[in-house]
């Protein structure tokens, strides 16, 4: 498909994930299925603007990783063009502005999804993008703050701004992740509504339910984001639904579990590779393991004592004998 400029291999997008999208991550992703677009974690305006190099660590080898996006939070347009210049000499291909972001820090500081609420700060952030940045630029949004927006407003908004195309996840700020709010009727409206392409966001916990978004409100692609969590083969699995009306089960067992285990561990030493990561290559290779065996390890046999054993390790000595005795 193409957003754009940009032509990628499908329309399946990795979500921006705090702490938990990082390059090994999307990576691992990729090893199994070709992902459309990947994204950076999100970076924080003001963060960049006082201290630009403090985000050097999560832009290491980007360029190998195209096409990819990276998404800023903010709330100031002059943090945000700083932001723009300093990035300007990295190789990626989009620019996603958050305007989603449900978090308490984020609505504090009056940026991410509080800019649901603020219509006239946002559609200055956004011309401050466009202007400023040779990027393909993205918006991601909610379908409201408390409750859905008007959709002929929001369409307005974004058929005008003259960003490449926008990404919304199918619930209200307030109602953050909760699984009854999801609001698919809104997505479908503001794609009605739209001049460029919507990307679809919220719930798509198998190829079912990814079927069924892009049926009800025919966005032009969908992004996944917690369910690729412990579930790596989540996009080959929709794409051989997709494509040959084939269901891939999910299942779990030590072997499996295992073998996702050493193929993380390849990936994060390739990715490690020539470079001198802030917190010590070895300590960044602990934390990357630790998090995702944990994750990996849901529904495998005895579980609950599995995780919270991984959970404890204080190395990556004692993580690694804790996943040996795994049977």
């Amino acid at each position: 498909m193409r957003l754009g400029s940009l032509k990628l291999d499908n329309r399946y997008f990795l979500a921006p994930m705090l702490n938990i999208t990082t390059a090994p991550y999307r990576r691992f992703c990729r090893k199994y299925q070709k992902v459309g677009l990947v994204s950076v974690p999100m970076l924080y305006t003001k963060r960049i603007e006082k201290n630009p190099e403090s985000i050097e660590k999560d832009l290491f080898k980007i360029e190998e990783e195209r096409p990819i996006s990276v998404q800023l939070i903010g709330s100031d347009p002059k943090a945000l063009k700083k932001t723009i210049d300093y990035l300007e000499s990295y190789k990626f291909d989009v620019l996603d502005l958050n305007a989603g972001c449900p978090s308490k820090r984020a609505i504090k500081a009056k940026e991410g999804g509080y800019l649901m609420k603020d219509l006239e700060n946002l559609k200055v952030l956004i011309q401050t993008a466009v202007k400023y940045s040779a990027k393909l630029i993205s918006l991601k949004v909610r379908t409201g703050y408390e409750k859905p927006f008007n959709i002929k407003d929001m369409a307005k908004i974004i058929n005008d701004s003259g960003i490449d195309f926008a990404i919304i996840h199918a619930r209200t700020v307030k109602s953050n992740f909760h699984e009854d709010a999801l609001d698919l009727d809104t997505v479908k409206r503001l794609k009605e509504k739209l001049t460029i392409p919507l990307v679809g966001n919220g719930d798509i916990i198998n190829p079912i339910s990814a079927k069924h978004f892009i049926d009800y409100t025919n966005v032009d692609a969908l992004m996944i984001g917690r369910e690729s969590m412990g579930n790596p083969e989540i996009f080959t699995q929709i794409h051989e639904y997709f494509t040959k009306g084939k269901r891939i089960p999910f299942e779990k067992d030590f072997v499996l579990f295992k073998k996702y285990i050493k193929i993380y561990e390849d990936l994060i030493d390739e990715f490690l590779n020539g470079i001198s990561y802030p917190i010590s290559n070895e300590e960044m290779k602990f934390k990357e393991l630790k998090r995702n065996a944990i994750w990996l390890s849901k529904n495998i046999r005895n579980s609950t004592t599995v995780r919270r054993d991984l959970s404890k390790a204080k190395n990556i000595l004692k993580l690694k004998t804790i996943i040996e005795r795994i049977e």
